[in-house]
């Protein structure tokens, strides 16, 4: 069987139409030009610090925090939840170069300068890493003459770009980033420094959160069949992964271990998932070892299942709670009312609100799915196409995924296009492969079939515009109680003390806020003297999602969605916009 580092590039023997030298200078004028067009359209909201996305502002409210004072290892945020704060299940590596970016701008234009250029050349400078490796994979797939196509087409991969847009400075970027890099070295020769690069990046994103965690399997996977039918080269690999997967991971717990460090949960650094690292690492020690005294497929594949099945009962042992997955430890009633309708943690066909959803944010990773299978007669390509269609498989089984897939998916839509012959079959290629393309198609299904789903997702955003949200900021420091949605952008945009937010540790604040807003106006004023309420905002589309009608009947967010008055015990302050917002006498 030909091996990964002498088989033959589907283009090598053409001759290279685009000087290796400005690919880099193509892919800064495209990040440039993108971001500026991105930034333009949402100026006013960068300038108002009032960034896209929840956990965007929650990183803003956290990379603050460490630089007035918090400790490095302390991710707590103390403006959440109840007395004392509630436990953040994040690391400290995404915040490394945003508060580097702070630190080094704030003395020529002032702190909120500073954040403003921060929240726009963070998301750009990972930009332009995501479109170089992406054209790296590419060609080491098919040649330097794919180098263009692969360019534009990952410039305009939907759902994955939408992740680099100016404000998105949450860690889903730089994951992004890490799988590109984690793949790039799968497909490289294999070797120890390969190897040690899949490691190192396996390790780092792993750190960072779990949700690249199934693109991370399906290249481990990958992996593991390449070491089947591979040779010495491959037992290097598997050496230098297991080397680099666990010494990192110890290096993190050594110096980045957070200093609340809970053993129910598995939703990110923490006890069990570091554990079950390490067990992974040792698993694939032992396979690397093992493999320099094995050869065949068979005796590789008897290997493999033992340790295998030695290292799943290991982590079954050490980390069970993992078993249960990310929200384990989830009160019941919070699964039940919140994070089942949560839509990038529900499937792609049946847990969406819309059709058009399921389109835009599946089109492009199922396509570049089937697309890829045909080239598996290629050692690279086959690496490639696993790790694909595991990766589009997990797409299906959870939305989210489709974040990181759709990069990878215009990979073979670039290939594709090179051999094309005829300008149709390169025209319908070109759409097919375009993402962008199938978010327009989407947002058209569903502006044609409007559904009550889809007009309390259009009218959800108007709660959480900058103006109104700037005139809670304005009111005298205080606690304030407002459902899930609110808490992050409070945060990073308030001095207030939130009691509820979209974060799954924070069970008890969250609970409370539910108990508050589904109880009677009298019951909700006495939780509200008893828990130092100062403030209530509601918007009349919050607490309206699948589940929650038994409990709304008589409640206080009832009434204070309807057009009559408020109870006596609340006094409105005008906002400007959607949001509803109360002084508690």
């Amino acid at each position: 069987m030909t091996s990964a580092a002498t088989a033959t590039p589907l283009a090598a023997s053409a001759e290279p139409r685009t000087p290796a030298r400005l690919v880099p200078w193509l892919a800064l004028a495209m990040t440039l030009l993108l971001a500026a067009a991105w930034a333009a359209r949402d100026w006013s909201n960068l300038l108002a610090l009032r960034l896209p996305d929840n956990d965007d502002m929650a990183r803003l409210a956290q990379i603050r925090d460490w630089l007035n004072g918090q400790g490095f290892n302390d991710l707590m945020q103390y403006r959440v939840g109840p007395p004392g704060g509630s436990s953040m299940h994040w690391s400290r590596i995404p915040d490394l170069v945003p508060a580097a970016l702070i630190v080094l701008l704030r003395p020529l234009m002032g702190q909120t300068g500073a954040e403003i250029v921060m929240v726009i050349a963070w998301p750009a400078m990972l930009f332009y890493a995501y479109l170089l490796l992406a054209v790296r994979i590419a060609r080491r797939l098919a040649g330097e003459r794919v180098a263009i196509p692969a360019l534009l087409l990952a410039a305009i991969a939907f759902p994955t770009i939408s992740l680099f847009i100016p404000g998105r400075i949450d860690h889903h970027a730089l994951q992004i980033v890490l799988c590109f890099l984690l793949v790039d070295a799968l497909i490289a020769a294999p070797g120890r420094r390969s190897g040690a690069v899949v490691g190192f990046a396996t390790a780092i994103s792993l750190a960072i959160g779990l949700e690249s965690a199934p693109e991370i399997l399906a290249a481990v996977a990958a992996m593991g069949l390449a070491w089947l039918a591979g040779g010495r080269d491959e037992d290097r690999r598997a050496l230098g992964f297991a080397v680099a997967l666990g010494g990192v991971t110890l290096f993190l717990l050594a110096f980045m271990r957070p200093t609340v460090w809970p053993e129910q949960w598995c939703d990110g650094f923490t006890p069990a998932s570091s554990r079950g690292t390490l067990v992974l690492a040792g698993a694939w020690l032992l396979l690397g070892l093992a493999g320099t005294r094995t050869a065949g497929w068979k005796p590789r594949l008897a290997v493999a299942a033992v340790l295998g099945a030695a290292a799943a009962a290991l982590t079954y042992k050490t980390s069970p709670v993992c078993l249960s997955g990310p929200y384990g430890a989830l009160d019941p009633f919070l699964q039940h009312v919140w994070m089942r309708n949560v839509g990038e943690a529900r499937d792609l066909f049946f847990g969406q609100d819309t059709i058009g959803t399921t389109v835009a944010y599946g089109g492009l990773a199922l396509a570049g799915g089937l697309l890829v299978l045909p080239r598996l007669r290629d050692p690279k390509w086959r690496t490639f196409a696993i790790f694909l269609a595991l990766s589009t498989v997990a797409a299906v089984l959870a939305i989210r995924v489709t974040y990181i897939v759709a990069g990878f998916a215009a990979i073979p839509f670039a290939v594709a296009l090179v051999h094309a012959q005829g300008l149709g079959r390169r025209l319908a290629i070109w759409t097919i492969g375009a993402g962008i393309v199938w978010n327009y198609l989407g947002l058209e299904i569903d502006t044609v079939h409007v559904t009550k789903a889809i007009a309390e997702k259009r009218d959800r955003p108007l709660c959480i515009l900058a103006a109104p949200l700037k005139a809670v900021a304005a009111q005298p420091t205080g606690t304030i109680i407002a459902p899930l949605d609110f808490g992050a952008y409070l945060t990073g945009m308030s001095n207030h003390h939130i009691v509820a937010s979209v974060y799954h540790r924070n069970n008890s604040g969250n609970l409370a806020m539910y108990r508050f807003f589904l109880s009677p106006a009298a019951r909700s004023e006495k939780l509200a003297h008893q828990w130092g309420i100062d403030y209530v905002a509601i918007c009349p589309e919050n607490l309206r999602e699948d589940g929650m009608a038994p409990y709304r009947k008589g409640s206080l967010a009832e009434q204070l969605e309807g057009d009559g008055p408020a109870p006596a015990w609340l006094e409105r302050i005008p906002t400007g916009g959607s949001i509803r917002l109360y002084r508690v006498h």
